[in-house]
């Protein structure tokens, strides 16, 4: 597909870029013109000047387009004051007023102010030339004129890049105090946890994992805690037992009296069994002559000794009193010497202690 609308060097331009790129000195394009063509739509081509010029005006600005491409923009403006014809072509003169450039314009229509429609209109001619290097760009802000449309443009590309610092700055501010922040909680929680600090926990909490910077360790499974001596000599050690057996040194220094009777008896008689058939020796015999009887004493020879009659069997009445007998002597044992708790009513809780 061909180019509609295009720009051509004139034969002046053509010369200008060449003396430029011999000369090593850059062309100076200062204004740009526009006409309405006569009436009809031109061919750039060969043409050294506008068919019929009706506006010319400073370059607004000559800035680089594409400086991959080498292609430059001029750019003028015509205000909403000046108009009333048509626009079909447009060229670039130089600082002494050749015509270095003619351009092809769509037709378009440029009304008065007082026609009701005035409005600012902007005319860009692009050129590629051998080397940017060989034009002398307008970029002077003090003589540059920035459409709405730009100004919009600047605006927004400025907040953006506003909102981006702000933005930037505000994360790098929240940052910095999130950074402070954390650092004053470490600083309070240091002066809270020094080392040495035993913490309780009611629930399974490893204080090594929730403050890693630190480190702490276990004091140990089933304890009871105990205060220390107050010089610290003593913190750290263990000792003590959730069991005791009582030994008899663990009893009282007491002596415990035993003492009782039996239950008292009433007289009672006791009789022998029956038996006992006997005789008694050692008196004279029934034939002893010596044996006088009555009321004589007289001796009896003591070699002719006699028995008694026999006695039959017989039993024997005994008379017990009333009577109480004292008792004394050991108990049983009084246990079986096992071991008890002495485990009082508690809580477990998890217990730590920081040592770094």
């Amino acid at each position: 597909m061909s180019t509609a609308f295009y720009t051509k060097l004139t034969a002046a331009g053509v010369n200008a870029m060449t003396r430029a790129v011999m000369n090593n000195e850059p062309i100076s394009i200062t204004e740009m013109a526009v006409g309405d063509g006569g009436g009809n739509n031109i061919n750039p081509d060969g043409m050294q000047g506008l068919v019929n010029e009706v506006y010319r005006a400073p370059l607004n600005r000559l800035v680089i387009a594409d400086l991959d491409r080498n292609v430059i923009r001029a750019e003028m403006l015509m205000m909403p004051q000046v108009g009333g014809w048509w626009l079909r072509e447009a060229a670039l003169f130089d600082d002494r007023g050749i015509c270095l450039a003619v351009a092809n314009l769509p037709p378009s229509y440029k009304p008065l102010l007082e026609q009701g429609a005035g409005r600012m209109s902007t005319v860009n001619i692009y050129i590629t030339v051998n080397n940017i290097a060989d034009v002398q760009l307008i970029t002077d802000p003090a003589i540059i004129l920035a459409t709405i449309t730009e100004v919009d443009k600047a605006k927004g590309e400025a907040k953006d890049y506003a909102d981006e610092i702000v933005g930037n700055l505000d994360r790098n501010i929240q940052q910095v105090i999130a950074d402070a922040i954390t650092t004053a909680k470490r600083d309070f929680w240091e002066d809270d946890n020094p080392v040495g600090t035993t913490r309780f926990f009611n629930q399974n909490l490893n204080p090594n994992e929730r403050w890693p910077w630190s480190q702490w360790v276990y004091t140990g499974e089933n304890k009871t805690i105990r205060v220390g001596k107050a010089d610290g000599s003593d913190i750290g050690q263990t000792g003590g037992s959730d069991t005791v057996t009582i030994e008899r040194a663990n009893l009282p220094a007491v002596q415990i009296d035993v003492s009782g009777e039996t239950s008292e008896q009433p007289e009672q008689k006791l009789k022998t069994t029956r038996g006992g058939v006997h005789s008694h020796g050692g008196v004279a015999g029934k034939d002893d002559p010596w044996e006088i009887g009555g009321d004589v004493r007289q001796l009896f020879n003591p070699k002719e000794l006699g028995v008694t009659d026999e006695a039959g069997e017989h039993e024997h009445e005994v008379t017990v009193p009333e009577h109480k007998h004292t008792t004394s002597g050991k108990t049983a044992n009084l246990g079986e010497g096992k071991s008890f708790s002495v485990v009082e009513a508690h809580t477990l809780l998890m217990c730590w202690s920081r040592i770094a």
